[in-house]
């Protein structure tokens, strides 16, 4: 019978493979970062499944289930073949069926293998209770400032930084999912917690100043709140390198300009319907600068000069040259 073994325990062990046993949609929300997917099941054949279940009974489900397994021997197998001198550990939602019969495989096969107890379900709750728990040692130092005036490429730039936009894949606007495939909040909090403790040691933890929701995903209370207590620089940029960044960030591609083109007619109205008619028809015409220099200047400027006069900035540092505006943040903030 193969052996269960905790997430905590699991994580104090060296020369470990994570096997997800969950279907790709599973997987693609959430899972222990050094996991391989090796579905038992395809998202069509769970859903298959549970109808069955539903409709039916457990006993036809399960009965089901089992004749899909043959065919995913080989790829189980192939998934660990070169980790011979590795304990694998197996695990599915709930710690259920799908894991231990790959393991049960597995072990049968002459492997070291666990399976996780309770699963993904119980990683998640892991997952909670560090964040929940976590005691942010470093001072914050949050970038604020209009809208591409380059603050992530600047952010890259500094050491110990903490891009939250990247971690959630989402730029924090209307058009921030344009280009991007935007996180769940739980692999948002999943990452967020690795880099964290990666960071946590340092002095300083430079980030980009935020709402509390960046798109779909929330900054977890305490980390919001040490952002809000932190030290704030204003970053500024001219208006033409500006435009430049927003065309080479949101026009890569006509799939891109057309997803802008789609929203623009449900931004705010503190741009008119005309305004937005025109910016459509530029988009349309590829005049992606003229469109762009409307946006920053009669919408996006308007709506996040009230927030920036909110904010107290320790100083403020031009970022037309990135390399000169970097090395001036980390002068100031880490040399003194």
């Amino acid at each position: 019978m193969v052996e269960q073994i905790t997430i905590k325990e699991a994580f104090k062990l060296k020369e470990v493979l994570f096997i997800d046993a969950r279907t790709p949609k599973e997987f693609e929300e959430d899972h222990i970062l050094e996991a391989v997917n090796v579905p038992l099941l395809s998202d069509e054949e769970r859903h298959e499944i549970g109808i069955i279940y539903k409709q039916k009974s457990r006993e036809e489900a399960i009965e089901k289930g089992l004749q899909y397994f043959p065919s995913k021997i080989p790829s189980i197998y192939n998934a660990v073949k070169e980790h011979k001198d590795k304990t694998i550990i197996v695990y599915c939602a709930r710690g259920g069926m799908r894991s231990k019969i790959i393991a049960s495989l597995l072990e049968s096969l002459g492997y070291k293998v666990l399976q996780l107890e309770g699963g993904y379900k119980l990683f998640r709750h892991y997952i909670l209770e560090e964040l929940n728990n976590f005691k942010l040692k470093p001072k914050i130092v949050c970038l604020y400032g209009l809208t591409c005036t380059g603050k992530t490429d600047l952010l890259k730039k500094l050491p110990s930084a903490l891009d939250l936009e990247e971690l959630a894949q989402h730029r924090g606007s209307l058009f921030g999912a344009v280009g991007l495939k935007p996180r769940s909040q739980k692999k948002f909090e999943n990452l967020l917690l690795k880099r964290l403790k990666e960071l946590n040691s340092e002095k300083v933890i430079f980030t980009e100043g935020e709402s509390r929701k960046i798109g779909n995903v929330e900054i977890p209370p305490f980390l919001f709140k040490a952002m809000k207590k932190g030290r704030n620089i204003l970053i500024t940029r001219s208006l033409e390198k500006r435009i430049a960044e927003a065309v080479r960030e949101y026009f890569a591609t006509p799939e891109m300009a057309e997803e802008i083109k789609k929203i623009t007619p449900t931004l705010r109205d503190i741009i008119s319907k005309k305004k937005k008619e025109e910016i459509v028809r530029l988009i349309e015409e590829k005049k992606f600068e003229d469109a762009t220099k409307i946006l920053l200047e009669e919408y996006y400027d308007l709506l996040y000069v009230h927030t920036l006069n909110k904010q107290n900035f320790s100083f403020e540092v031009n970022n037309d040259d990135l390399e000169k505006a970097a090395k001036e943040i980390v002068t100031i903030i880490l040399n003194k």
